[in-house]
């Protein structure tokens, strides 16, 4: 108790320190709320380009899902075609997806008009789309002569600007004799929307821009350009410096304001301009005849500076993820003293606390993979793959009954060695890599997501580092899994789930604080982005209720019958109806977690719907629904709070590794190093020689981790392309020893390979149209077909 009132009270202090520090914060809130107000106010109160480019900034900032289309509409009233007409498609394609392509063709049509300024804005407008589409350049090179101009060239040239050579062609231009001052501005435009040069062109362009007298017209577009085809690595460079200044300079005076400074300066969101900007917008304001362009151009600067930048970790931040770090070693070092043997070491002398052994299990199979994956898919497809929590009374049943007597009636070590008693050696080997092959990925795919996704989203590093935070998170999990063995492991699990289940808990009660009420971020109807609600199973369809219930029943039945990591901890308890509380612990907290899982996601829906300019710059909600959770937590909450959900994260991911470590080095030791007793190993060094395994597993896993980013879709499709494509394999060998009499060894062997080749064709090569969530059903079935088949033959035709 005592240690426990010492820790209340460290938390009661930072939320005092955190309560001080939360000025920025009310600050960023009231900002971004005064520019969304005047962005929607011209919006309704003004008409032509002024709404048209409102509109433009609001769906660049994530708004498009809270546009009235028939406010553009109302622009689109004349009987012929002009240039607004162009401008008011254009947005439509933009906001009205279900028309986009009749838009994009109204515009398409202007291609060939005789009118040179509809044509202008027609190729302007495809550009801006971003269409990507080399026919439109091509056209314009086959057009009539007369009705061709390096204007329109420049206008045409853009639409393919993703091309170097044509980037190339319109710098070119700006420095050509050929153009007068107004296609040299056009083209300096372009430049400043491409942002494709090179660093000598960077170069030469800042010179030129430098070198214009204050009185050329040309010198703020050429500043502008320059300004935001600064290279990185040149960002804080003198040469940059000086091109932001006189930007800046241009904001300073009510009579030099421009929206072409703003624009450019908003390129990078620095928010040291955040000042400038809203004294700008004040002393614009304060004109007899304010400009409603300058008022939203400055407002969408401050949305997009905020949304573009984030908070950093603050000194009470980093000390309770020290602190949290300190505790794992500290729990480590006290449980080293504990193992007198291997089996302690590995099996915790097969007598712990089925209740710690089971919030253990939950925590291990609980990643940051699915702390973040399954808020995200709340967020990106909606609640149905929570509907799988159905199955838990069914998993209960056929785990606690069927599977987990058949683990527990053999004194093993290796769950692997049960398949060389009934299959003989050449299947037991099998499940061991494919075992080997699941877990590696599985921590592997854990670092990839706690570093790439989660931590590089809240502390602006240079991902080039990630090796280097993965070294040191895994040995720092190292450490204290080699010392303290599966002991460790299990206490520091159940202190890591009540941090976890702690920070989704603190999410909710934030969000519910934001709309000031316990029930208004609850949906009232279903979103209109989320997969459609269907209850039956269909191999075609990504989420259906049947699909989630049937996909979450095998993989805990595969799970909890083939996985090491699973079966260690069966193994780890003293009798079968210990080990059967174990299960029912594990599938009471999951099923908690899950559904705290499921209302973090609807919460982070809510806020971000309702907040999007916090969202990152350039992505809509539904594209950074995987990075939103650890963004809430570093943008909303207090300081020291942030950092206990970071811990919350680090939690996960090490709850996760230890496990894996733990089990992985059993297995390595059992099935491989003790199984052909190598020359190396004695009875007398088993124990240091598992400690040494862990520091290889560790280095094994960072390097994978370097090549997970490269699986295509959301978290749970990489869950399931490349964590789950070994669980069936794996559990078809020991449906085959526990479930059939007249299994074969060969049989069983070739069922396995048919699992895993199914199961990668589905993941990696679309078989059959089949979707990454049937992966599991689909190897489990081929696998136990086959070998069921397999073993009949061969039983029952071959030697009869």
């Amino acid at each position: 108790m005592r240690y426990f009132s010492k820790l209340l009270s460290f938390l009661y202090l930072i939320f005092i320190v955190s309560g001080c520090t939360s000025g920025t914060d009310k600050q960023r809130t009231e900002d971004t709320k005064n520019a969304k107000e005047a962005l929607f106010n011209t919006l309704k109160n003004q008409n032509g380009w002024d709404r048209i480019h409102a509109f433009e900034y609001l769906i660049d900032l994530g708004y498009s899902d809270k546009l009235d289309p028939s406010l553009i509409k109302q622009l689109n009233v004349q009987d012929s075609v002009n240039p607004l007409s162009i401008g008011v498609w254009r947005t439509l394609a933009k906001i009205d997806q279900g028309h986009s392509a009749d838009w994009k063709q109204k515009i398409e049509k202007q291609l060939s008009s005789k009118d040179i300024q509809l044509k202008d804005h027609a190729y302007e407008a495809l550009a801006k789309l971003k269409l990507k589409d080399r026919s439109y350049y091509l056209d314009f090179l086959k057009s009539d002569a007369e009705n061709q101009s390096f204007g329109t060239e420049l206008f045409a040239l853009w639409t393919v600007a993703f091309d170097k050579n044509k980037v190339d062609k319109i710098y070119q231009y700006v420095h050509s004799d050929l153009l007068n001052i107004e296609e040299k501005k056009r083209a300096l435009y372009i430049l400043s929307k491409n942002k494709n040069i090179s660093s000598n062109q960077w170069r030469e362009l800042t010179r030129n821009a430098n070198h214009k007298a204050e009185t050329d017209s040309l010198k703020l577009p050429f500043i502008a350009a320059a300004f935001v085809n600064t290279p990185s690595d040149q960002l804080g460079s003198s040469e940059f410096k000086a091109l932001e200044d006189y930007l800046l300079t241009n904001l300073k005076s009510p009579s030099t304001i421009s929206v072409h400074a703003i624009l450019a300066l908003s390129e990078f969101g620095s928010l040291d301009h955040i000042g400038i900007y809203k004294k700008a917008f004040s002393d614009n304001k304060a004109l007899e005849q304010p400009s409603a362009a300058i008022n939203s151009a400055i407002s969408y600067a401050i949305l997009r500076s905020y949304s573009i930048h984030t908070k950093t970790l603050g000194f009470w931040d980093w000390l309770v993820i020290a602190i949290y770090l300190g505790s794992m070693l500290l729990i480590g070092w006290y449980y080293s003293s504990k193992n007198k043997s291997a089996e302690d070491y590995l099996l915790g002398g097969r007598s712990m606390n089925p209740i710690t052994v089971g919030i253990s299990l939950f925590a291990t199979l609980l990643s940051t993979l699915s702390y973040l994956s399954y808020p995200g898919e709340m967020v990106k497809f909606g609640p149905v793959i929570f509907t799988g929590m159905l199955a838990f009374p069914f998993v209960f049943w056929a785990v606690g009954w069927w599977i987990i007597p058949k683990i527990m009636q053999v004194n093993v070590t290796s769950a692997y060695e049960i398949l060389e008693m009934r299959l003989g050696l050449n299947v037991r080997m099998l499940a061991v890599v494919f075992f080997l092959s699941l877990r590696l990925l599985w921590m592997a795919t854990i670092m990839y997501v706690t570093i790439d996704v989660a931590l590089f989203s809240i502390v602006p590093l240079d991902k080039s580092l990630a090796p280097v935070f993965g070294f040191v998170m895994l040995i720092i999990t190292i450490l204290y899994t080699s010392m303290g063995g599966v002991k460790a492991v299990v206490i520091t699990d159940v202190v890591q789930s009540l941090i976890l289940i702690g920070g989704t808990l603190l999410c909710i009660f934030f969000v519910m604080y934001n709309f000031g009420s316990f029930t208004a971020w609850l949906p009232t109807e279903w979103y209109g982005h989320w997969s459609e609600f269907k209850i039956e199973f269909d191999t075609n369809e990504r989420l259906t209720v049947g699909n989630a219930v049937l996909t979450l029943f095998l993989w805990y039945i595969c799970t909890a019958g083939g996985d090491q990591t699973a079966i260690q901890r069966y193994l780890s308890t003293k009798d079968v109806q210990a080990a059967r509380k174990t299960l029912g612990v594990s599938l009471l907290t999951n099923l908690a977690a899950k559904i705290l899982l499921a209302l973090v996601g609807l919460a982070l829906l809510a806020f971000f719907t309702k907040n999007s300019e916090m969202l990152k710059y350039g992505k809509t909600l539904q594209d950074q629904a995987d990075e939103i959770f650890p963004r809430f937590i570093i943008l909303i909450l207090p300081e020291g709070l942030s950092g206990l959900l970071i811990a919350a994260l680090l939690a996960a991911a090490m709850s996760s590794l230890s496990s894996g470590i733990n089990s992985v080095a059993t297995v390595l030791s059992a099935d491989f190093i003790k199984r052909f007793q190598l020359p190396f190993f004695t009875q007398k060094s088993e124990l240091g020689k598992v400690k040494v395994l862990s520091y290889l597993i560790g280095l094994v896993v960072i390097l994978l981790s370097l090549f997970i980013g490269q699986v295509e879709g959301n978290l749970i499709d990489i869950s399931n392309k490349v964590v789950n494509l070994f669980v069936a394999p794996i559990f078809v060998l020991f449906f085959m020893a526990f479930f059939v009499p007249f299994a074969s060894s060969n049989a069983t062997f070739v069922a396995g390979l048919v699992s895993i080749i199914i199961g990668i064709m589905i993941a990696f090569f679309g078989f059959l149209g089949i979707t990454v969530l049937w992966i599991l059903p689909a190897s489990l079935f081929a696998g136990v077909v086959t070998g069921v088949l397999l073993s009949y033959m061969e039983k029952k035709i071959f030697f009869k």
